[in-house]
C-alpha cells in the first residue's frame, strides 16, 4: 500500500534536509561574525606557548583595536606573553584577530 502521508516520503526528507541545511548555515554565518571575547583569545595564545614550555605571566588589552595589513581590514586584540628561556624571562607582545583568534603579529622583547 502507497501511504503518500508517510514520514518516509522521499520529498519530506528532503525538504526537511534542505531546511536544517539552511538553518544550519544561517547559524554559522550569525556565529561566525562574532567577535571572541579577550579572555578567550588569551587561553588560546597561552595554550599555544605552553607547547613550547611554561608561561610565567600575559596580559590582554580588552579592548579591540581595527587592525590593517596590506588589504585585510579586521578587529584585533594586543596582548603579551612572558616565560622564561635559558633561565631568563623574555617578553613576547602580541596581535590577535578578534574573531579567530589568529596571531597577526608577534614579536619578542
Amino acid at each position: 500500500m502507497n501511504n503518500s502521508k508517510s514520514i518516509a516520503n522521499p520529498l519530506v526528507i528532503s525538504m526537511i534536509l534542505g531546511m536544517s541545511g539552511f538553518v544550519g548555515w544561517m547559524a554559522g554565518k550569525f556565529a561566525g561574525n562574532r567577535q571572541q571575547s579577550a579572555n578567550a583569545i588569551l587561553r588560546l595564545v597561552i595554550n599555544d606557548f605552553k607547547r613550547e614550555g611554561s608561561v610565567v605571566g600575559s596580559w590582554i588589552d580588552h579592548t579591540p583595536r581595527p587592525f590593517q595589513r596590506f588589504a585585510v581590514h579586521t578587529q584585533a586584540y594586543r596582548g603579551g606573553i612572558q616565560r622564561v628561556e635559558d633561565g631568563k624571562v623574555v617578553n613576547y607582545r602580541f596581535i590577535a584577530d578578534a574573531y579567530t583568534g589568529s596571531i597577526l603579529d608577534m614579536q619578542r622583547h
